[in-house]
């Protein structure tokens, strides 16, 4: 009787915590990334995502955007970019029409090292064009990144990172999300990731496999390098 107790304890605790049926399942972001160097000073930024409530099933958000990149130098980057997203915010099957958001962003990265861990810095500001039900609504927006890589090998690299979110109308801190996952280096240019993401937005709590994939390409005339001869 005492273990019964217990455990109808800690179910209740379940259900009154679990708000949103989304936080009871643990779902999915499949992601696709390139960029492809086309001169000295430009590139291009491709990217994709679709996620999922639940691991496979479920969908939740169609992601797709295209940045143009200039490079200050070997460390700092400017961009700018435009994405489009079809959302839809209920967990079960419903016939209401999904959210649609058109999205201009700008962004600056800031890339150095430390000893053997890479970091990297993207702040970026979001316009957010938002097409509800019953209106439209703008929507602005700043969210930092915050990046560490670690080489194990040639092959193996560890991945941890944070990005909280400011929103410039309600609820300003709505969202933050801690990523941490192992890339491999598939080819010379082409890598995949595998990691756990934990996004807190709203008042939800959501647990997260991501799974993604990259790829670069490099545009530039190879200069020769005597000294390295």
């Amino acid at each position: 009787m005492k273990r019964f107790l217990i455990l109808l304890l800690l179910l209740s605790f379940q259900l009154l915590w679990s708000q949103n049926p989304s936080e009871d399942f643990l779902g999915s972001w499949y992601t696709y990334g390139s960029n492809h160097r086309l001169s000295e000073k430009l590139s291009i930024t491709p990217y994709g995502e679709l996620r999922f409530y639940e691991a496979s099933s479920n969908y939740n958000l169609a992601f797709a955007s295209l940045r143009g990149n200039y490079h200050l130098d070997s460390k700092s980057t400017l961009g700018l970019g435009y994405a489009f997203l079809d959302i839809d915010t209920v967990f079960e099957f419903d016939n209401a029409p999904n959210i649609i958001e058109h999205r201009i962003f700008e962004q600056y990265v800031y890339k150095h090292n430390i000893g053997k861990i890479k970091f990297t810095h993207r702040g970026r500001l979001e316009q957010r064009f938002i097409e509800l039900i019953d209106r439209n609504e703008l929507q602005n927006r700043l969210r930092y990144k915050l990046s560490l890589r670690y080489n194990l090998n040639k092959t193996f690299f560890l991945i941890l990172s944070d990005e909280p979110f400011v929103n410039f109308q309600d609820q300003v801190f709505h969202e933050n999300r801690f990523y941490s996952g192992i890339g491999i280096n598939v080819f010379k240019n082409s890598q995949i990731q595998i990691g756990y993401l934990k996004q807190n937005i709203r008042k939800s709590n959501l647990n997260r496999i991501q799974i993604g994939i990259s790829f670069q390409t490099d545009s530039r005339k190879q200069k020769t390098n005597l000294a390295q001869r």
